[in-house]
């Protein structure tokens, strides 16, 4: 299979980087903190860190293994792979009528919409049609991801001109919402941070990402590791670290843990064409399983430190743990402000500081999947690429700018989306789109990757893809006795080796993934599965 030159990250450092950059976003700084609290703490992490071994590092070597392979974006990919469409895509495209047509007639019009059209797309496209849905799904999160990146800017601002100086939660709250109730405001700041993004991946891979990621990311954890030792040495900290650590499973559900599964599958990016995009650029001399491995490291490890900067921070100044959403932006400036020693202001700034990066890297890698899919389909030049997905992403964006705060600038708007999502109970559209993303495309993406790989291209010849330069950054001996990378047969153990982790992972992929996602997709969308 001829396969189409192109740019290479120019180190391992470099694409682990990048993509831990893409991994590591507002899902770990701001979203896992909050969901931690109103889950029982740390019963939770525990399931957490379960479910990103069990279920995200294999679907994340499916991912770099197929954009190395074929060198292509997700559509691309999927096209090049699946030389004939397999009958299991039809089995699947009406599988996906079924499924709307009981959504149908549960009264569930906009997800039953979604599905037919997702049923359409892969009876017409086959596998292909997946590569569509993930960058689909990583557009329309862009356009609201961006939104939040310029909230985050506005605090980074107000935070260093002691316009943050807030000493309850209360006047946090009055300021947040004066603030997102602006429209023109919070729409300039959104373009600021797309335009951000743009330049970050301007230059292209190793110029552009690779080297903003280089620097970015050890900033960022940095930051994080200052923050962290501020707020462990205050007095009451050491509460904060304990509901944190501690397991407590008698406060957590088996919705909570649903949702710690459902978090551990977004916070690596997984079914949203980034690291499909970002293996395409991976050279054949890349040790894809090492890189998977370092970034679920760099990714958790974010995760736990932003809980041990948050947290004992929250319990030493007697807020609420629990306080969902607004906790970022309604109780940590309380928080900030009110630590001794009178420069608050100076660690909410860094705080800020640090959500800004962490949106960023997240956001430029987005960015990029619309980028290289139109280099790819359409042969453009780069420049060319980035300003049309910056219109598009930027125009489109601004409707949740709009409606931020509330629905009335846009009343035509909300009322058809009312009724054609009338069990989805949005105030805005950012709420809608992160619920319909989240809980509909990238589960569905994820599933049918899982089932790609397993079924139609095979994880014997993933397998295949994996092995390569498998010994490059260790032992070859200790990663032939580690994984089975250099060794055949894949799926029948060794007698020195015992079970394989390429056995495990064929496993995982084929069988444990596709039946794990399907229950997320089938419990978040409303269909009761008991938890």
């Amino acid at each position: 299979m001829e396969v189409k030159k192109r740019e290479n990250w120019g180190s391992t450092l470099g694409f682990v980087l990048a993509i831990a950059g893409s991994a590591i976003g507002l899902g770990n700084v701001w979203k896992f903190p909050y969901i931690t609290g109103q889950n029982g703490g740390g019963a939770f992490v525990l399931v957490y860190l379960f479910c990103i071994f069990l279920l995200g590092m294999p679907i994340m070597l499916c991912e770099m293994a197929i954009g190395r392979k074929t060198r292509q974006n997700p559509y691309g990919a999927f096209r090049m792979l699946e030389v004939r469409r397999s009958r299991l895509s039809k089995v699947l495209g009406w599988l996906l009528i079924g499924m709307g047509l009981v959504m149908l007639c549960s009264g569930k019009w906009g997800f039953a919409l979604l599905t037919f059209a997702a049923s359409a797309l892969v009876l017409k496209l086959g596998f292909a049609a997946v590569g569509l849905f993930s960058l689909f799904a990583a557009m329309l999160i862009l356009s609201y991801y961006s939104v939040i990146g310029g909230w985050i800017v506005e605090y980074v601002y107000k935070a260093f001109s002691g316009q943050l100086n807030v000493p309850d939660v209360e006047s946090a709250e009055k300021l947040f919402s004066d603030f997102i109730g602006n429209p023109m405001q919070v729409t300039r700041w959104h373009l600021l941070f797309l335009g951000l993004a743009a330049l970050m991946i301007w230059c292209g891979i190793r110029n552009g990402i690779e080297r903003w990621s280089k620097i970015l990311m050890p900033t960022l954890f940095f930051l994080l590791v200052a923050l962290l030792l501020r707020g462990v040495t205050l007095s009451g900290a050491s509460k904060g670290v304990a509901f944190f650590l501690t397991p407590d499973f008698s406060k957590l559900t088996a919705a909570g843990a649903l949702e710690a599964l459902g978090h551990a599958f977004y916070t690596l990016s997984l079914g949203m064409a980034i690291t499909i995009t970002y293996g395409s650029y991976l050279g054949r001399d890349k040790n894809i399983f090492t890189s998977a491995l370092w970034v679920v490291l760099l990714d958790t490890g974010a995760a736990l430190l932003a809980g041990l900067a948050i947290f004992p921070a929250v319990f030493a100044m007697g807020f609420d743990p629990s306080a969902g959403p607004s906790l970022i932006f309604k109780v940590l400036p309380a928080t900030f402000y009110n630590f001794p020693g009178g420069f608050g202001w100076l660690w909410a700034g860094l705080f800020f500081l640090m959500l800004t990066i962490a949106a960023l890297t997240s956001a430029a890698s987005l960015f990029e999947c619309g980028v290289t899919f139109l280099i790819d389909q359409l042969g453009l030049k780069r420049s060319v690429a980035v300003i049309l997905c910056y219109v598009g992403i930027g125009g489109f964006g601004v409707l949740t700018s709009v409606s931020c705060a509330t629905w009335e600038h846009l009343p035509g708007v909300h009322g058809v989306l009312e009724y054609v999502f009338g069990e989805v109970k949005s105030k805005n559209w950012f709420v809608l789109l992160d619920y319909v993303t989240s809980n509909w495309m990238l589960p569905l993406s994820g599933l049918f990757t899982a089932i790609f790989v397993g079924w139609v291209w095979t994880t014997r010849k993933a397998g295949r893809e994996l092995r390569i330069s498998a010994g490059s950054l260790v032992d070859e001996n200790l990663i032939t006795y580690l994984s089975g990378f250099r060794g055949e047969p894949l799926y029948r153990s060794s007698r020195n080796h015992g079970l394989t982790v390429m056995t495990l992972w064929g496993l995982l992929v084929r069988f444990v993934a596709p039946v794990v996602i399907l229950a997320l997709f089938l419990q978040s969308i409303g269909v009761n599965l008991g938890f």
